[in-house]
């Protein structure tokens, strides 16, 4: 039921919004976040069946007590194939030359239009090279 106004209008309830600010008191805080954590393992649950998501969640309390969520049978599973792409990824970037935009836009001030041509045609070059060898990488693996 909406509360009413003095000419019978009614006003809508809103939840108030939370300071982000550390929270002093221990028991407060203590059970702030047991309620956190509890909500955000049930929004873990729901993206991995609603969206058939393989999740991970990793939380550790104040106090370092480890609390763990896994939507596949286990939570090994997840982060090797975690760790797995992050090497994937390091190797798909290492050898790959870092460009600056500032370089890039000085550069492009001072080439004609065909320079431009050609200079777009290599960095295509370049990039087709670089997803035959991420496509390698995977292949040989």
């Amino acid at each position: 039921m909406e509360p009413s106004t003095s000419m019978g209008e009614t006003k809508k309830v809103k939840r108030g919004r939370v300071k982000l600010a550390r929270i002093e008191d221990k028991t407060s805080r203590q059970v702030r976040f047991s309620k956190r954590r509890s909500g955000l393992f049930k929004k873990a649950s729901e993206l991995a069946v609603l969206c058939d998501a393989e999740v991970a969640l990793l939380v550790f309390s104040p106090a370092g007590r480890l609390f763990e969520f896994s939507s596949c049978s286990c939570m090994e599973k997840t982060m090797k194939r975690y760790q797995q792409f992050m090497r994937t990824k390091k190797d798909a970037t290492d050898g790959v030359p870092r460009v600056d935009n500032t370089t890039i836009e000085n550069d492009e001030n001072n080439y004609s239009g065909s320079d431009i041509k050609s200079a777009l045609l290599e960095i295509a070059s370049w990039y087709v090279e670089i997803i035959c060898n991420i496509r390698n990488k995977h292949l040989n693996r």
